[in-house]
C-alpha cells in the first residue's frame, strides 16, 4: 500500500519537526513530519535535552532490567502525574499508577483492573449474601424473627412460607436466582468513532467494524453509545441492572431484598476522538457523564493516550470539559519520543492492591523509559507548563491557516476541527466528483493517502489521515513547529484545493508515474467534464434489467478519455501508474447506459472498471497468476450483483485471463465473457467476404491463431464443419500443444458424430468419411457418440506424411496457405506477420476481443482484407462510457457487452461460460442476438 502512493521511503534521519531521506544523489532531503508518530512527538524528533539524558543513561550503565526491586524513578513520574492531576482537576484523589509498553496494553490494564475490581466487588456481595442469609435463618430458629410474607421478588410462583422446611426451600430459590446470575458477562461501554488499540482487548473498544469484526468474539461485549448523547448512555446502562436477592432481618420478619448486581464494567471515552475524526466531548456531556456513571456504579475511563501530555493546551484535554476518570491512561508522547512506555492511573478508592500480583509486565516500568518520561515531563512542567501555553499558541496558529482555507474553498474543504495541536481538516465528499481519478480514490476511502501522496512527493510535507474518518487530513506537529513550516502547509494546501476544484488529477497521479518534468505545472479546469454517459441516468422510467460489465481502460489513450484531465501524460507514465496501482484496481462504475430491445424490454448497463494494462494482463498469463485477476473479477461482479445487476459481462480479454468467468462463484447472477456471441459473430461475419472472395467455403483452409484457447477451439471446431482444412496455431508455452490437441480431438470426434448421423456432410466430415477407418466403424455400426478422436488421429497419422485435415503448429509459417486466418489469441500485441499470410486472405480479428490488435498488418498489403470480429451493431446510438469501448463506433458493441445484454433480454440464466461452445449454443446466441436488435459487423 505504501508503494502504491509513493511513500515507501526510508528516512535516515530525524530531528524537530523534519524526517530526513537520500536522494538518488546520496544528499539529505528534509521532509516536514507532521504525522508526529500519531501524536508521540509532542517535543519534536530526538530533543536535545531528551536525546543527552538517554545517552547518559546508557553511558553509566543505568539498569534497564531490574525487575522486582525499588522503582523510585518511576515513583517519582506518578508524583509528577498526580501534581499536575491535582492542578487541573482541583480536589482529586491520588490515582496509583501501573505503567505498560503500549497505548493499546495501557487500554487493556484499564479494562482488565475494572474486570477485576468487579470480580472483588461481587465476591464481596456474596459473602454478604451469605451472612444475611445465615442471621436470618438463625433468627427464624430461635424464634427472634418470624417468616417471610411476600416472595414476589422471586422468579415464577414460590409460595409464603409457613415452615422451617418451605423456608429452607424459599432460601434455596434464592440462591438458585443469584448462582443464575454468576454467568452474566460483564458490559463494557464504548462511544461511536472510538479508537482504543487494535490488540486482541483493545480493539472491542475499537468503533471501526473494519478492526473489530473478526474479532468480537474473542473479547468482552462492547455497546457502543454516540457521544454527546447523555440519555443514550443513561438508556444503554439501565438496560444492564440485574439483581441479586438477598434475605435481612426487618423489624423482627425476614424480608427479601434486591442488591444491585455488578455486571457493568465501565466505560472508556476519549475527551478528543482522534482516530475518529477530531472530535471533541462537550463540557455539558462530561458533567452528565460523570452522574450516570456514578449512578450506575460504573467506572470511567479516560483514554489520554492521543490527546494528554499537554498537546491540547492543557496536560490532559479532560481538564478543558471537567471530566473526572476514575482511570486515566496516557502513552506516546509519554516517551519523550524515543522511549516507548505508557500508564495507566487509577483512582486511589477504586485502586485494588492486588492488580499487582495478577497483572505484570517484563518490559514496563523499566529503569531507562520511566527515567526519560521523567524528563519528558519536567521539560513540559517547565517554566510554569510554557509548553502547554506554546501547544495553544501554536495550534491556533496552524488552525487560523486552516480556517482560511475553508473560508475560500468552501467548495472543497467541509471542516476544520481541533485543538491545540491535534487538528484535523476534513475535505468535502469527493465520491462524485467528476475526474474519475478523485472519485475513485474517495469511494475507496483513500482520497486522503492520494492526497498525502503528493503533499509528500511534491511539497515535502507528511501528513496522515484518520483511523476512521476516510476524507480527514490528520496534522500533529509538535510544539516546535514554526511560522514558516506552517506557511509550507498553507502552499501545500492551498494547491491541493486548488486541484480538487479544478477537478486536475494530473498533478496528483503525476508524482506516482516515476516521470522526470512534469508536463504541464498550471492547474486546469476539468470541472465541465461529464462524471459518466448520459442516457439512464435521465431516464424517466426504471429499465427492465440491470447489467454490468467489468472492463477496463484499454489503452493509455483510453485512460486519458476516462480522465482527460491526465491527457498531457505520456504513454510510459500513465502505464507506470497502472502498475503502481496494482493492489487498487477498482475505479468507481460509471453511469448507467440504456438500451431499448426492438421487442420492447431495456437494459441499464454499467461498467465496473478495473485499473489494470494489457501487459499486466499478459503477465499474468506468463507467470501463472491469473488467480489474482480471478479475485479481482469476483470482487467486482459481487458489486455489480450488490446493485441489482442480474447479468454481469466480462470484456476486453479478461475472461481470457479469468477462465472466461467459469471460475467465479457468485450465486444469483449470471456472469458471461461473451465467448459464444464472439464465435458467432466472427464466423457471421467472416461467411459473406469469404464467399465473395473464394466463391465457396468447402475448398478453404481457415487457420486459427489461438487455437488452444476456448474461443479458438470453438472457431476451429464450428469451421470445420464447412471448410477443407483447419490450421490450429499456438502460442508454443507450456500446454500449448495439449490444448491444441485437444481441439484437434474435438473436431474429429465432432466429425465422426455428424457421420454417424447420417444425412449430407460437408467440410472435413465429408473427406473424413471416405477414410477406410471411417467406412469400416459405418459398416461395424459404430456409435456417433463412441470416442473416436484418439483413433482417428492415429489413423491419419500413419496415413499422410502430412495431416490434409488437421495442422497443429506454433509457428506462424504455418499460416502460408490459408485463405482466412481468424486471430483469436489472448496477446495484447500483435503476433501476425505479413510474410506470413497468403496473398488475398482474409484477417477475421478477434486477437483480445475485438479490439483491433491486428489491425496494422493490412498497413502495407492490399490484397488482405481485414474484418473486426466479435463487434456487433445495434439499432440505437449506444456507447460505452469513454475509455470502456475500445476502438468501437457509435452504435457498436463488444460481444462481451452485447451478450450479457442479450441475456438478459431473453432471460436466459444458467452459466454461459461453462461448457463447450457447440454450434446449438452459437445459434441460439446469435438468434437471440437478432431479435433483440443486434448484427454481427462485417467490417
Amino acid at each position: 500500500m505504501l508503494g502504491t502512493f509513493g511513500l515507501n521511503i526510508e528516512y535516515v534521519r530525524a530531528e524537530r519537526n523534519s524526517l530526513y531521506y537520500l536522494d538518488e544523489t546520496g544528499a539529505e532531503v528534509p521532509v516536514l513530519d507532521l504525522v508526529g508518530g500519531w501524536g508521540s512527538l509532542m517535543l519534536g524528533h530526538n530533543h536535545p535535552e531528551i536525546v543527552a539524558h538517554a545517552k547518559k543513561l546508557l553511558d553509566t550503565g543505568w539498569p534497564v532490567h531490574s525487575q522486582f526491586s525499588e522503582h523510585p524513578v518511576a515513583d517519582r513520574v506518578g508524583e509528577v502525574l498526580n501534581g499536575i492531576i491535582g492542578r487541573e482537576f482541583p480536589g482529586a484523589e491520588p490515582y496509583p499508577v501501573i505503567f505498560a509498553n503500549s497505548g493499546a496494553e495501557a487500554v487493556e490494564a484499564a479494562v482488565k483492573h475494572c474486570e477485576f475490581d468487579r470480580a472483588l466487588r461481587l465476591k464481596s456481595l456474596f459473602e454478604q449474601i451469605e451472612w444475611n442469609v445465615d442471621v436470618a435463618v438463625k433468627a427464624v430458629g430461635d424464634g427472634s424473627a418470624q417468616l417471610p410474607d411476600d416472595t414476589s421478588l422471586l422468579p415464577g410462583d414460590v409460595p409464603v412460607p409457613t415452615t422451617a422446611e418451605e423456608f429452607g426451600a424459599l432460601l434455596g430459590a434464592v440462591a438458585t436466582h443469584n448462582v443464575g446470575l454468576v454467568g452474566t458477562s460483564p458490559v463494557f461501554f464504548a462511544l461511536e468513532r472510538a479508537f482504543h488499540g487494535k490488540l486482541l482487548g483493545s480493539t472491542q473498544f475499537t468503533f471501526n467494524p473494519t478492526f473489530r469484526a473478526a474479532f468480537t468474539s474473542l473479547g468482552l461485549p462492547v455497546t457502543f453509545v454516540p457521544p454527546n448523547d447523555a440519555a443514550a448512555l443513561e438508556s444503554a446502562l439501565a438496560e444492564h441492572r440485574p439483581a441479586a436477592l438477598d434475605a435481612e432481618v426487618v423489624d423482627g420478619r425476614v424480608t427479601l431484598v434486591e442488591r444491585p448486581f455488578p455486571v457493568i464494567g465501565g466505560l472508556i471515552v476519549e475527551p478528543i476522538q482522534g482516530e475518529g475524526g477530531i472530535h471533541a466531548l462537550t463540557p455539558e456531556y462530561a458533567a452528565r457523564v460523570r452522574e450516570i456513571c456514578d449512578a450506575a456504579g460504573c467506572p470511567v475511563i479516560v483514554d489520554e493516550i492521543q490527546t494528554g501530555m499537554g498537546r491540547t493546551g492543557k496536560f490532559f484535554a479532560s481538564a478543558h470539559i471537567g471530566l473526572i476518570g476514575d482511570y486515566y491512561l496516557l502513552g506516546k508522547s509519554l516517551g519523550g519520543g524515543i522511549g516507548k512506555t505508557s500508564a495507566m492511573l487509577v483512582r486511589q478508592s477504586r485502586y485494588r492492591p492486588e492488580f499487582e500480583l495478577v497483572h505484570s509486565s517484563t518490559f514496563a516500568k523499566d529503569g531507562f523509559t520511566t527515567s526519560v518520561a521523567l524528563r519528558t515531563l519536567e521539560l513540559l512542567e517547565a517554566e510554569d507548563g510554557a509548553a502547554y501555553d506554546l501547544a495553544a499558541e501554536r495550534g491556533e496558529r496552524v488552525l487560523g491557516v486552516l480556517r482560511d482555507l475553508a473560508a475560500e474553498y468552501p467548495d472543497v474543504v467541509l471542516d476544520v476541527r481541533g485543538k491545540g495541536l491535534l487538528i484535523g481538516l476534513e475535505f468535502a465528499d469527493q465520491s462524485q466528483a467528476p475526474s474519475p481519478v478523485i472519485r475513485e480514490k474517495a469511494a475507496a476511502g483513500l482520497l486522503v493517502f492520494l492526497i498525502g501522496s503528493y503533499l509528500q512527493l511534491v511539497h515535502r510535507i507528511r501528513t496522515g489521515p484518520t483511523a476512521s474518518v476516510p476524507n480527514m487530513l490528520r496534522i500533529e506537529p509538535s510544539i516546535q513547529i514554526t511560522d514558516e513550516e506552517i506557511e509550507q502547509l498553507r502552499t501545500g494546501l492551498t494547491e491541493v484545493c486548488r486541484i480538487l476544484r479544478h477537478q486536475d488529477a494530473l498533478p496528483l497521479i503525476h508524482p506516482l508515474t516515476g516521470a522526470a518534468a512534469q508536463p504541464r505545472t498550471e492547474i486546469q479546469d476539468f470541472r465541465t467534464e461529464a462524471t459518466g454517459a448520459a442516457g439512464a441516468g435521465s431516464a424517466a422510467e426504471p429499465a427492465t434489467h440491470k447489467v454490468g460489465l467489468v472492463s477496463y481502460p484499454l489503452t493509455p489513450d483510453a485512460l486519458r478519455q476516462l480522465d482527460p484531465s491526465l491527457a498531457d501524460l505520456d504513454d510510459a507514465a500513465l502505464l507506470a501508474y497502472v502498475q503502481r496501482s496494482e493492489l487498487l484496481k477498482d475505479l468507481p462504475a460509471t453511469a448507467p447506459v440504456r438500451y431499448t430491445s426492438p421487442q420492447g424490454a431495456s437494459v441499464d448497463l454499467t461498467v465496473y472498471p478495473l485499473l489494470v494494462s494489457q501487459h499486466q494482463l499478459r503477465a499474468y498469463r506468463t507467470t501463472g497468476q491469473t488467480f489474482l485477476i480471478g479475485l479481482d473479477l469476483d470482487r467486482r461482479v459481487r458489486a455489480a450483483k450488490a446493485d441489482g445487476c442480474e447479468t454481469v459481462g466480462i470484456g476486453f480479454g479478461l475472461g481470457t485471463v479469468g477462465d472466461h468467468g467459469g471460475a467465479l462463484r457468485v450465486p444469483g447472477v449470471t456472469v458471461t465473457a461473451g465467448s459464444t456471441l464472439a464465435v458467432g459473430a466472427t464466423l457471421a461475419a467472416l461467411e459473406q467476404p469469404a464467399l465473395e472472395r473464394f466463391g465457396d467455403l468447402g475448398g478453404l483452409t481457415v487457420a486459427v491463431v489461438g487455437g488452444g484457447g476456448r474461443v479458438g477451439s470453438a472457431l476451429g471446431a464450428l469451421s470445420a464443419e464447412y471448410v477443407a482444412k483447419i490450421v490450429l496455431v499456438g502460442s508454443g508455452r507450456e500446454g500449448s500443444a495439449e490444448r491444441l490437441r485437444a481441439t484437434e480431438h474435438r473436431i474429429y470426434q465432432d466429425a465422426w458424430t455428424r457421420i454417424a448421423a447420417g444425412g449430407e456432410l460437408t467440410g472435413i466430415a465429408a473427406a473424413l468419411a471416405a477414410e477406410p477407418l471411417v467406412t469400416k466403424w459405418l459398416a461395424d455400426g459404430r456409435a456417433g457418440d463412441e470416442p473416436s478422436a484418439e483413433a482417428i488421429a492415429a489413423h491419419l497419422a500413419d496415413s499422410y506424411d502430412e495431416n490434409p485435415f488437421v495442422v497443429t503448429a506454433d509457428d506462424l509459417s504455418a499460416l502460408r496457405n490459408a485463405h482466412a486466418v481468424i486471430a483469436a489469441h489472448s496477446s495484447p500485441v500483435p503476433v501476425l506477420v505479413e510474410k506470413h499470410l497468403a496473398q488475398g486472405a482474409v484477417i477475421a480479428d478477434l486477437s483480445f476481443f475485438g479490439t483491433g490488435a491486428e489491425s496494422a498488418i493490412v498497413a502495407g498489403r492490399d490484397d488482405l482484407l481485414y474484418l473486426r470480429g466479435g463487434v456487433l451493431s445495434i439499432p440505437e446510438d449506444t456507447i460505452l462510457p469513454r475509455g470502456f469501448n475500445g476502438p468501437l463506433n457509435t452504435g457498436e458493441l463488444l460481444a462481451g457487452a452485447a451478450e450479457a445484454i442479450v441475456l438478459a433480454l431473453s432471460g436466459a440464466g444458467g452459466t454461459p461460460s461453462q461448457g463447450a461452445i457447440t454450434q446449438e449454443r452459437v445459434h441460439t446466441i446469435i438468434d437471440l442476438a437478432r431479435q433483440h436488435g443486434f448484427e454481427a459487423i462485417s467490417t
